[in-house]
């Protein structure tokens, strides 16, 4: 219980309150407060006890004297109110680290999603979207859906002022126009055949024999033009650089056990593209392509997250079955996570370090 009063004091001043406004509680019967009903909660999603388990904590505690089919009603209700807990955590910033000069006055955010496994024979898989500001260290967005839903830069709300870095699932005509629309910036790893380069006039660039000719330590930056969905040519600048020589070998291993696993095999002109690190972006000169990829490496900040997520809080595999207690289960351990940068945030590192 310690460890949960400790995340109890990050929670905002209103929690309570806001118990009764999202539905959470209705009426106080089995429970005496929605302390005690967060502090169960709580015990629950960090401990992963059984309702059966719960129903008895909740009377050995005296924080509650409930069923274990009462404990989970109740538990099922508390997902808008985590949803909305969630939203205000986010809206707060925690630190802020100094960033390069070229990216004063952005909001610098990493974009990635994470499947989420349920326990049993229906094995349905959930998928959390999220986005991490980078330099304040916090999380600015998130929605959780079914793995219907694609990865793609869609499912967040980019906006002015925003500088947009995400992996290669990414990088596509349709993530671009959409920064583009929302007048954001960007920085996505780009795949192979993901889009062609073109001329202004509609020409095909051969962008494999422009990362062909670079030398060692040597970086590309290339301007040039993607055809958009409705056929307008939107402006792009590819950076690039190749990987250094033991980077090169990790990715054949990677390739090998992909084409060992899947049963097919990777076209050379891929296994050549992917020694190279390739950015598209639209940020302008006033970043050197050097700066640009640099940049594309904080990205590694959210894949820490994740791993935080998945081991530390074994958000891997979902313990429910009811839908209800899915998105309850999702909502109350992204909170956990949520409280928890609040409190590593304090300790302050630089996202910088291990880049």
């Amino acid at each position: 219980m310690e460890s949960i009063a400790r995340l109890l004091k990050e929670l905002p001043p209103d929690y309570e309150q806001r118990a009764f406004e999202q539905g959470a509680i209705t009426r106080l019967r089995g429970i005496s407060s929605a302390a005690d009903l967060m502090m169960l909660a709580m015990f629950h999603l960090h401990n992963g006890c059984s309702l059966i388990e719960m129903s008895e904590i909740a009377r050995l505690s005296k924080l509650g004297e409930m069923s274990d089919v009462a404990f989970m009603k109740r538990f099922e209700k508390c997902a808008d109110w985590f949803k909305a807990i969630n939203t205000s955590l986010v809206s707060n910033g925690f630190i802020s680290y100094e960033k390069p000069a070229w990216m004063e006055g952005k909001d610098v955010i990493g974009l990635d999603a994470s499947d989420v496994s349920e326990k049993g024979r229906s094995g349905r898989i959930y998928r959390l979207h999220f986005a991490l500001d980078i330099f304040n260290m916090k999380s600015i967005e998130h929605k959780i859906t079914t793995n219907k839903t694609g990865e793609t830069l869609t499912n967040f709300n980019p906006r002015e002022g925003q500088l947009i870095i995400a992996d290669r699932i990414y990088g596509s005509i349709k993530s671009i126009e959409h920064c583009e629309r929302n007048n954001a910036e960007y920085i996505l790893r780009l795949k192979k055949n993901a889009f062609t380069v073109r001329t202004k006039g509609g020409d095909v660039i051969d962008l494999a024999s422009h990362l062909c000719a670079l030398s060692e330590n040597e970086y590309l930056d290339l301007s040039g033009f993607a055809k958009s969905s409705s056929g307008e040519m939107i402006p792009v600048r590819i950076c690039a650089k190749k990987k250094d020589a033991d980077s090169i070998e990790k990715t054949k291993q990677r390739i090998r056990r992909k084409e060992s696993r899947n049963q097919y095999t990777v076209s050379d002109e891929t296994k050549t593209f992917n020694e190279y690190i390739v950015v598209v972006t639209n940020v302008d000169g006033a970043a050197s392509s050097e700066e640009i990829l640099q940049a594309y490496r904080y990205r590694w900040q959210i894949e820490i997250y994740f791993k935080r997520l998945k081991s530390i809080l074994d958000f891997g595999q979902l313990p429910k079955r009811r839908e209800e207690s899915v998105i309850a289960w999702l909502n109350g351990k992204l909170m956990i996570a949520l409280l928890i940068e609040i409190i590593v945030a304090k300790a302050s590192f630089s996202p910088i370090q291990n880049s």
